[in-house]
């Protein structure tokens, strides 16, 4: 038995390869595949945990597949990392370049008359303050980590606290993108703060990217100010009806953001429009006040039709709709049950225009088409017609010359 022992501890402290100066044992590689297969389990379980937590947050799928894929490969990375330091093993040529101060790529190579001690002094000096690729690594992980904690504490905030005092839903939305955007800055500034970069030179780059702005980025910095008077003065809402005259858009809205709105359709189609479009042109918004819309219904009948006829047979076809309301309660400012207005009398047609109040004005298509199914049968059953235009045509045939 102790001779299989000595076998074994022989054989894992065989020399394999040599990396650098060092050599490299067998039980180094072993330590290193095993900690490699964990950080992949790992990396496996923590994408299924938080895909269900991605789902509870209600995220797009495609955003989700892009954080679960850059979370794997933190996770394979650390890993890689964590396996080599444990296992002993040195990373040579890959921990020189994850190490490299980037800057010095871009610096002046240095005068010969610089002394070695003042050479050395400079870099002791800065060595805390270079730019590597490491300190970039660890400050896209900073600022992923603050993007998921920021969606945690919107969905906290969004069950347990906003809804319990019910506060209205666009308030809550500006409330928690005012979180999100802090959070996001804040992870960002830590982020810079991590890799060493200095907030006076961001000031001046910032400074040279405001003149950009005002010549090439006009579009994007419009439609970032347009997304703030969105959200702060609030001429539409989450959950708005709108349409869009210019544009021939209608749909809800269903997200405010910086630079652009989304509005679902009725087909369910997202459709994204500049903040800018929403601020200049034309907007009718069907809900700004209430959901209440309503319906016109223009029809025509012959010259030979029973005018009070009519106006019982739409009156009915409106009284029979479950959609429509009959009788408005005191708090409907302005509503009224269903009535018939005599418009005019046409060249070929008396016409007349139902008018009916319905409490969904996203319904309004629908309700619409319903009204004039019934108005068609209700006609149908009381004989009155529907004419067509008609023309007298009148040909006249030039005399034969005799």
């Amino acid at each position: 038995m102790n001779e299989f022992v000595q076998q074994l501890r022989t054989l894992f402290e065989r020399s394999v390869i040599t990396l650098g100066d060092e050599p490299v044992q067998v039980y180094q590689i072993v330590l290193l595949i095993g900690i490699l297969a964990a950080s992949v389990v790992l990396g496996g379980f923590l994408r299924r945990w938080f895909r269900s937590l991605f789902n509870r947050f209600r995220m797009p799928e495609n955003l989700t597949n892009r954080l679960l894929a850059f979370l794997f490969l933190i996770v394979l990375i650390f890993g890689i990392v964590l396996a080599f330091r444990i296992a002993g093993i040195s990373t040579g040529f890959l921990g020189n370049l994850f190490n490299y101060p980037l800057t010095e790529m871009f610096e002046p190579p240095a005068k010969p008359d610089e002394t070695e001690a003042g050479t050395e002094e400079s870099i002791v000096g800065e060595g805390d303050k270079k730019l590597t690729l490491a300190r970039l690594f660890y400050g896209f992980v900073i600022v992923f980590g603050m993007y998921i904690l920021s969606k945690y504490i919107q969905w906290v905030l969004r069950r347990q606290v906003l809804q319990g005092f019910q506060i209205a839903r666009h308030t809550q939305f500006i409330l928690l993108r005012f979180l999100h955007f802090t959070l996001i800055i804040t992870g960002v500034l830590i982020s810079l703060s991590t890799i060493g970069v200095s907030f006076t030179s961001l000031a001046i780059i910032f400074g040279g990217l405001s003149i950009g702005i005002g010549f090439g980025l006009q579009n994007i910095a419009s439609n970032l100010i347009a997304g703030f008077i969105l959200i702060f003065e609030r001429p539409i809402k989450i959950g708005d009806l709108v349409e869009i005259m210019e544009a021939n858009i209608f749909g809800r809205v269903s997200s405010i953001n910086l630079r652009s709105t989304v509005i679902v359709s009725l087909d369910e189609k997202e459709l994204v429009v500049p903040n800018s479009q929403l601020v200049t042109e034309a907007v009718h918004n069907l809900t700004h006040a209430n959901n209440l819309f309503r319906l016109r219904i223009a029809v025509g009948v012959s010259y030979a039709s029973d005018v009070e006829l009519v106006k019982t047979a739409l009156i009915e076809a409106a009284h029979a709709h479950p959609q429509v309301i009959k009788e408005p309660d005191p708090t409907m400012e302005n509503v009224t049950a269903p009535f018939v207005r005599f418009v005019s009398f046409g060249e070929s047609s008396l016409d007349f225009e139902l008018l009916a109040w319905i409490p969904d004005s996203f319904q309004r298509f629908d309700v619409a088409s319903d009204l004039h199914f019934m108005v068609w049968e209700k006609f149908k059953e009381y004989g009155i017609k529907i004419p067509f235009p008609q023309r007298d045509i009148h040909h006249f045939y030039p005399k034969a010359d005799k």
